[in-house]
């Protein structure tokens, strides 16, 4: 067989093969095409739903992510439920054995205090200064870690019943002020409070803020057993009417009431206080059978007012005035509440002005100051003030000054330094002063 005849069959077949192999790219290419439209389509229907959404994002991007992605997967019934999960218990929170959730709160504090001159003791003690001539308590330091304090908030799973309680102690009991005192112990149910708590004639939410653990000048701390109810007539303008312990002497409790009004968006509030109680009197005799007093009882009473205004978010004003008569109870360092006529054993009750008023500044997210100043004028005109001329324990007037710097390099935790100036005269006129330099440590847990 000739070349030819040879190469002419390989030729065909080898043309047969290529245009075989062509016509499968075609093919493939073909169906490379046909899947890129499918995709390109299906992109078209991915983005018509991205358009669909994206807008509805958009518009809840304040709220929390979780909330965000339950409100979009309500929507779409083709996307997976999103599931709420419940946060973490805190290390501090608990369950007592009945049901209540418990809430464990507190600090840790200590404090330092060098006194050039004072009353015997670390903290306040303006109206107990040493007098001009009889200093006993000058060029003095001292130091202390019992205002630690540890505190229990209570609420009970009980339906259709709003029932808490409180339970707050620190170390500040007893004459040596290192054993456990009760703060606060009430029951609060609905509206209604049953316990120990502070008196509601005060208003603490609006004293300037003080290093010193005795508070300032002034005002009052006192914490009182009492029945107490509260309410609203609109959320700006609320009520507290409560029946409360005063002195121990006395056979009827006190009444005291408050009306709080917080206004311009919550950037002040103003309260209204009134006190209503007893000044009492038993039969009492000296070391010779003397009599000195009779059971004798007048009518106690005292009206408060104060507010607190917030100018900017770093400034911030207070100031709070109180008047009363025949009472040493509620507001601190004052009088006696009265003292006795010898002749015909009448009670003379003392009257008193007492104000306060500061300032507070927050310099950066960590540090803040406060300047502030509290009085105390007693009436020096009636029959309380004639007959004290001769007691060096009551005085005419108190005026203290205090400026502080509060700094907080991380959120438990914060220092404290405070400078104090304060001065007491007596009805006689004599004169004590007040000059300290006080520091402080806190964490909070």
């Amino acid at each position: 067989m000739s070349l030819p005849l040879i190469r002419k069959p390989f030729i065909v077949q080898g043309l047969a093969f290529t245009i075989a192999v062509l016509m499968m790219n075609n093919v493939q290419a073909a169906n490379e095409q046909e899947q890129i439209q499918q995709l390109r389509d299906e992109v078209k229907e991915l983005r018509a739903l991205l358009e669909q959404y994206v807008p509805q994002s958009k518009q809840k991007n304040e709220m929390p992510q979780q909330a965000t992605q339950t409100s979009v997967a309500a929507q779409n019934q083709n996307m997976p439920k999103q599931t709420e999960v419940s946060p973490q218990p805190s290390a501090l929170s608990f369950n007592s054995a009945s049901g209540a959730q418990v809430q464990l709160y507190g600090f840790l504090r200590g404090d330092a205090s060098y006194q050039a001159k004072g009353g015997d003791g670390i903290f306040n003690r303006i109206n107990k200064v040493d007098l001009e001539g009889n200093e006993k308590n000058s060029d003095r330091f001292y130091s202390t870690a019992t205002v630690t304090r540890l505190g229990l908030d209570f609420k009970a799973p009980v339906q259709d019943a709003d029932v808490g309680g409180k339970l707050e102690v620190d170390f500040r009991g007893g004459s040596s002020n290192d054993t456990i005192r009760i703060r606060h112990a009430y029951l609060s149910f609905n509206d209604w409070l049953f316990g120990q708590t502070t008196s509601t004639f005060l208003a603490t939410d609006l004293q300037p803020e003080m290093i010193d653990f005795n508070s300032p000048l002034g005002v009052g701390t006192y914490r009182t057993p009492m029945v107490r109810y509260s309410g609203q007539f609109n959320p700006e303008l609320s009520y507290s009417v409560a029946l409360e312990k005063g002195n121990d002497d006395n056979r009827v409790p006190a009444l005291t009431s408050k009306l709080k009004y917080d206004f311009d968006d919550g950037k002040g509030t103003t309260s209204t206080r009134v006190l209503v109680t007893e000044a009492r009197s038993k039969v009492n005799y000296d070391q010779n059978n003397k009599q000195l007093s009779a059971d004798d009882a007048d009518l106690g009473w005292g009206i408060a007012v104060g507010t607190k205004y917030k100018f900017t978010d770093s400034l911030q004003a207070m100031i709070d005035y109180s008047h009363v008569k025949g009472d040493s109870k509620f507001l601190l360092y004052t009088n006696n509440t009265f003292n006795v006529n010898p002749n015909n054993f009448d009670l003379n009750l003392n009257e008193f002005d007492a104000l306060t008023f500061g300032t507070s500044y927050q310099i950066t997210s960590k540090l803040r100051s406060t300047l502030a100043y509290g009085a105390m004028f007693a009436n020096d005109a009636n029959q309380f003030a004639q007959q004290a001329s001769v007691d060096t324990t009551q005085n005419k007037t108190l005026q203290q000054g205090w400026w502080n710097m509060m700094y907080s390099p991380v959120p438990p935790v914060t220092l404290g330094v405070e400078y104090i100036y304060g001065e007491r005269k007596t009805f006689s006129g004599q004169k004590g002063k007040d000059n300290r330099v006080g520091a402080m440590a806190r964490y909070n847990f």
